[in-house]
């Protein structure tokens, strides 16, 4: 075959005509989903290749023909999409958006999606995965978020933020080579990890926009700040909120006052979103034989079906499909 230019030109590429074969490779590589083609008879010429920062993800791909993709739902990750050449067109039940090398694509993990690529289309994606979003979004805001992040799927690379973006992108291409400085640190992977996220957090609107541009000249007192890092160190909260208002040397009703104005949520739900961010840990690291009850027991649910709710509402799955996921 001959050689396919592109970004990250300088790594490894797979290549096949094979459909299933490329149905594997990008199922592993993202998630499984459904590959076809628009014409039947047509040609594959798929190229691939893949450099991983931290938790990041950057692929370039072309499949060489015109393909239907059908991942679903995301669930676990977040997935930017930049065309370099052609159009594709991603759907879902509440929105249609043509993606070209001027216009990008957000897709968030709430919603099920359905993407076509015309046959000369080729794209850099950048999958980043939930947690590490969620992760970032938290030091920014002070708190856990309580709901997944929905961004809008529109990235027009020409408009002020936009440009912010490819500005980042344009510069972690040039300098992705098997000889980087960056790859060759895991502090400089987690560098640029960081990097992207919070930047696309603060250039790309979502359901957390207005929350993050609230004025913060006027810091959390302290005890909300080491109520933060109580709760954090110990989601269950074994001895209740009374209990930690007592350590903290303040009334209950101040907790939670000082929650609602600078953190606007309460302490439960500050302490819900770790307990639930801890349990997903524990279930994707599980070892054989243990239980959805042990989990929920040990991150403080003492209603296995409140927790299956509450993960429910946050992840879009249960506990035990995470667990057989492993």
């Amino acid at each position: 075959m001959n050689r396919i230019d592109g970004p990250l030109n300088e790594f490894p590429a797979f290549r096949t005509v094979d459909l299933e074969e490329a149905r594997r490779h990008f199922g592993r590589i993202l998630s499984p989903h459904a590959l076809r083609l628009v014409h039947e008879h047509a040609q594959l010429d798929v190229c691939c290749r893949t450099v991983k920062l931290g938790e990041i993800v950057l692929l370039y791909a072309r499949y060489g023909a015109a393909v239907r993709l059908d991942p679903g739902s995301l669930d676990d990750f977040y997935l930017v999409g930049m065309p370099i050449a052609g159009t594709s067109t991603i759907r879902s039940a509440e929105w249609e958006l043509t993606s070209n090398p001027a216009i990008a694509s957000v897709q968030s993990c709430v919603s099920p999606i359905r993407t076509q690529w015309d046959d000369d289309c080729s794209k850099l994606s950048i999958k980043i995965p939930r947690s590490s979003l969620e992760r970032a979004l938290a030091m920014l805001l002070g708190h856990m978020p309580s709901r997944p992040v929905e961004f809008l799927p529109r990235l027009d690379l020409a408009s002020e933020r936009g440009a912010t973006w490819n500005r980042l992108v344009q510069f972690l291409l040039a300098e992705l080579t098997p000889q980087s400085h960056y790859l060759g640190s895991p502090i400089g992977r987690r560098t640029l990890d960081d990097a992207l996220i919070s930047t696309l957090l603060l250039v790309q609107p979502h359901n957390y926009t207005d929350a993050l541009r609230v004025d913060s000249r006027a810091p959390a007192p302290s005890y909300v700040r080491r109520a933060e890092e109580m709760i954090a160190a110990d989601p269950a909260l074994e001895g209740g909120i009374g209990e930690l208002a007592g350590r903290l040397g303040i009334s209950v009703r101040t907790l939670y006052t000082g929650f609602r104005r600078y953190r606007k949520t309460t302490p439960l739900n500050f302490a819900r979103g770790h307990r639930l961010a801890k349990a997903r840990e524990m279930l994707r690291d599980a070892p054989p034989g243990t239980r959805v009850t042990d989990v929920a027991l040990s991150v403080g649910y003492l209603h296995f079906g409140r927790f299956a709710a509450d993960y429910r509402a946050r992840y879009g799955e249960s506990p035990s499909a995470t667990l057989r996921g492993q």
